[in-house]
């Protein structure tokens, strides 16, 4: 038979669902804002793909070949050509004022060269700070122009008198075939989407724990008090924090289920693993926030160092820019946070498809830091519910 929860557990989880349902923006804050944060994210990434994306061209060069690029570059399902510029700072002005993405320049003499067998040279402008598009821009009109200049190629080498075969060959000595392991489509639902809501969802965790802790420890009997009510420490803050644990775990199952079951993404690796470490996830933000209250010693404080803390936390992930590569600053800063750990679990087994004893360092780690950030706000929380009876005992 199942022992049944703690009298003190029970009391402080009714009392703290009291407490959200007398305070609707924390009742907010608790549910329907996270789901609408979940929904809109999906909206947003809903095509899976950027395409048609707009670049502008400027074709000096006017032939029948100059023309053909240009369709081709048109008809990639990244690019659409919606500019055709006479000069470059005609097509500058566009690129400024965002009605495009990209230039592409093309010769005079692109033509000529083409039918010579020299290499001529296209450029392409494309501001890198939008990192997202910049890298599909270069990838998407290199492909094309690649793909075009080939065929271009191999027809001046069969005109001359070359067999086909022999003449694919002579342009494509060694073909490279380039095959994504893990996102085969390039599809940013599992690159960023699957990453961006877990990162919001870190911040509603450890900033709605940092609240609820703080609001009792700005009081001067407030940790005392919890503790009487909780008949101890632990089951005080586990019986506070519950609520806001079993919330934030749907609101995660609830965003999972938007990304495997709306978006039909794969799912290649263990789903009890991956349901342990979502848990893990959702416990150590909030062992994070509780302990960054304790710290803090007040509400605002509280929500301040959360904000600092987790507000970076995707730059420091290693979604976008590769941990490995970091400086120890920005490794340890992101060590720190539950994120990442959670995001390398998701990508090992979501993605991956990875042995469960791969990810066990990972998990781990995620299970030290629920370790070290619940100890050190127990620890926190037993000494303040000790001030006030010291100070009785004086008076």
């Amino acid at each position: 038979m199942s022992r049944p929860l703690p009298a003190g557990f029970r009391r402080t989880f009714r009392r703290e669902l009291r407490r959200i349902a007398h305070q609707p923006r924390l009742a907010f804050m608790l549910g329907p804002f996270p789901l609408i944060l979940m929904l809109l994210l999906s909206a947003v990434f809903a095509p899976g793909l950027p395409s048609n994306l707009p670049v502008a061209v400027v074709d000096q060069d006017g032939t029948t070949l100059s023309r053909q690029a240009v369709r081709m570059i048109d008809a990639t399902a990244d690019l659409a050509v919606t500019v055709r510029a006479t000069s470059l700072g005609e097509a500058q002005d566009a690129l400024v004022s965002g009605a495009v993405y990209a230039v592409i320049f093309i010769p005079q003499s692109m033509g000529r060269d083409l039918l010579q067998g020299n290499r001529p040279e296209l450029v392409t402008f494309y501001n890198n700070q939008f990192l997202t598009v910049g890298g599909i821009v270069s990838r998407a009109s290199r492909q094309a122009m690649g793909t075009f200049s080939a065929g271009v190629a191999t027809q001046a080498l069969v005109a001359n008198g070359a067999v086909p075969e022999a003449a694919v060959e002579a342009v494509v000595p060694i073909p490279v075939q380039r095959s994504p392991l893990f996102n085969p489509a390039l599809d940013y639902v599992q690159f960023l989407l699957a990453a961006l809501m877990p990162t919001v969802l870190q911040i509603f965790i450890t900033a709605s724990a940092a609240l609820t802790i703080g609001s009792d420890v700005q009081h001067p009997n407030g940790m005392a008090r919890l503790t009487r009510i909780g008949g101890s420490s632990i089951t005080g803050i586990a019986g506070k924090l519950a609520p806001y644990g079993l919330a934030y775990l749907l609101t995660l199952i609830f965003a999972d289920v938007i990304i495997f079951g709306a978006f039909d993404a794969p799912f290649n690796g263990n789903i009890w693993l991956h349901g342990a470490y979502s848990a893990s996830f959702v416990l150590a933000c909030l062992c994070l926030g509780g302990m960054l209250a304790m710290i803090a010693g007040e509400t605002v404080g509280a929500l301040g160092l959360t904000g600092v803390l987790t507000g970076p936390a995707f730059g420091f992930a290693g979604i976008s820019f590769p941990r490995i590569t970091m400086n120890t600053f920005a490794w340890i800063w992101g060590g720190l946070l539950p994120l990442t750990a959670y995001l390398q679990l998701r990508t090992d087994q979501v993605l991956r498809g990875a042995p469960i004893e791969v990810s066990l360092p990972a998990f781990g780690w995620l299970l030290g830091q629920i370790l070290l950030y619940g100890s050190v706000l127990m620890f926190l929380v037993a000494r303040s519910a000790q001030v006030p009876a010291k100070q009785a005992s004086i008076a």
